[in-house]
């Protein structure tokens, strides 16, 4: 998006373990096998490499649920793909202050969400998994599975209202980056704070000038931060070169790909059934980026769309997930970055297997959601 100006008037994920029943064949014209969702186990596979430092929850991947941002009523919302009707979120979230967020300070600054993760993560006392989140204003870290309240505030950070953020990502050592498309081109950055150490020290930060940056995502297998926006930016994290601690941590940038298959970047995810692969979305198109090689090549048949806002993969299926604005968003119908529809396509040919609609929804971002690093 050449940084979309929404309009300034907008309104304002571990649950028991379940069966899922992969989409239904309805849905996917493919069989339908039964799964179960993995919940974290606690003992993590240690790495090497600054950031695998700190041992995380691990899970096998799965058949994951779906996040959207609802900006009609402010809220993040979890569905099921094997739901036929998603009228009744297995999820929901927005800061409160019986999940300690301030009611001066915070829950205003809570408008249009804009990204939705679930990362796992021990890090933060008691916790197992954690989400982040971004709305227009606010980032935050909230506790998702793991010793009281889900949903409850672990760090957030506030922002005026020219920032427009819209993604963030949490590194496996507790810190985290937000990314920021700004009101008016050529603005936005990426910003790395440390929000794995206690207040007052959570707010140290470096901010690196990155044109109209809309999403950040920590690559495991390659242990490097992937960033989007006009260009495709590789990003080292804590290296010799950078000089950064996890108390001041900083990023050294390793790559840049200047020339995207078309202009201005959506939405960034890991193929999670390719390692060596990244997915995007620009204005123009989706594709996928070959990491190994440095090449684009675009998305089939009709998961290739124009001006998605969320793009993803299924963990073990040969799945796509895609939001793509649509005249579907009742709240804000003469806008290009909304609907009320996601969309699932088949990943090899391209080809539609279904959707699910999410009634008076004004949804940003479906994603999936999937607690791994890739």
């Amino acid at each position: 998006m050449k940084n979309v100006v929404m309009r300034a008037g907008i309104a304002r994920l571990r649950s028991t373990r379940v069966q899922l029943t992969v989409f239904a064949c309805s849905l996917l014209a493919a069989s339908c096998t039964q799964r179960a969702e993995q919940l974290p186990t606690l003992a993590g596979t240690p790495g090497n490499g600054t950031v695998k430092t700190t041992t995380a929850a691990t899970t096998a991947p799965t058949c994951c649920w779906v996040a959207v941002t609802n900006q009609a009523n402010s809220k993040i919302e979890v569905y099921d793909p094997a739901d036929a009707s998603w009228t009744t979120p297995k999820w929901s979230w927005m800061p409160t202050t019986a999940l300690s967020y301030n009611a001066t300070s915070e829950i205003p600054l809570w408008e249009a969400p804009t990204d939705i993760k679930v990362r796992n993560n021990t890090v933060f006392t008691g916790t197992a998994q954690v989400i982040t989140a971004t709305s227009y204003r606010l980032a935050t870290i909230a506790r998702y599975t793991g010793t009281g309240t889900r949903g409850q505030k672990l760090w957030v950070m506030g922002f005026n209202d020219t920032t427009r953020l819209h993604a963030m990502e949490i590194l496996p050592d507790g810190n985290c980056i937000v990314a920021s498309a700004g009101a008016a081109w050529p603005q936005g950055w990426i910003r790395i704070y440390s929000s794995s150490q206690p207040a007052p020290n959570h707010g140290v930060n470096t901010q690196y000038f990155f044109t109209s940056a809309h999403a950040v995502l920590w690559d495991d297998t390659h242990q490097v931060l992937w960033a989007l926006g006009n260009e495709l930016r590789k990003y080292g994290y804590n290296t010799a070169r950078s000089g950064g601690t996890i108390t001041n941590p900083k990023l050294d940038l390793l790559a840049s790909y200047t020339v995207l298959p078309s202009a201005w970047g959506h939405d960034l995810s890991a193929d999670v059934n390719n390692p060596d692969q990244l997915l995007l979305s620009t204005n123009g198109g989706t594709y996928v980026f070959h990491i190994s090689t440095g090449a684009f090549s675009d998305l089939p048949g009709a998961a290739q769309q124009t001006m998605v806002k969320g793009i993803s993969s299924q963990p073990g299926q040969n799945t796509l997930v895609e939001t793509v604005p649509s005249n579907a968003c009742p709240l804000y119908p003469a806008n290009t970055w909304c609907t009320s529809v996601v969309n699932f396509y088949d990943a090899t040919t391209g080809a539609a297997t279904g959707s699910r609609t999410v009634g008076g929804a004004a949804i940003y971002k479906g994603k999936t959601f999937d607690p791994n690093y890739y």
